[in-house]
């Protein structure tokens, strides 16, 4: 089972993207995921055929994959602002956007707000 832990260390882990494409380890992800799901992977993208044509995922260009990690029954493909999670055993993806963080500036603004709004 995949933890909020563990995502927030993958994304903490990939917050750069690699120097180069061959840190990526593609060729394992592909090599076991790449029947499965159907992945085709030219010079600029990565093409999932297992998902339908309307699929936002359904191809990734190679800038935006920061990071792959395998896991025991998943493999994680993370981005700067979202994680794909593909099942080992299934055809099944699974996708954890990341969550905007809000500043300490924003939250004092919002309790001003919320006390003014509630003395009234």
């Amino acid at each position: 089972m995949i933890s909020k832990y563990i995502i927030r260390a993958l994304y903490k882990k990939y917050s750069k993207p690699p120097r180069n494409f061959s840190e990526l380890n593609i060729d394992e992800f592909v090599s076991i995921c790449g029947n499965s799901y159907g992945i085709t992977v030219d010079d600029v993208s990565m093409t999932f055929g297992q998902m339908s044509e309307d699929n936002p995922f359904r191809t990734i260009l190679l800038r935006n994959i920061y990071g792959i990690e395998k896991f025991e029954y998943h493999m994680a493909l993370v981005s700067s602002s979202y994680i794909l999670f593909f099942s080992r055993e299934s055809c099944d993806v699974t996708v954890h956007f990341k969550p905007e963080s809000t500043s300490w500036l924003k939250r004092f603004c919002w309790w001003v707000k919320f006390r003014l709004l509630h003395l009234n």
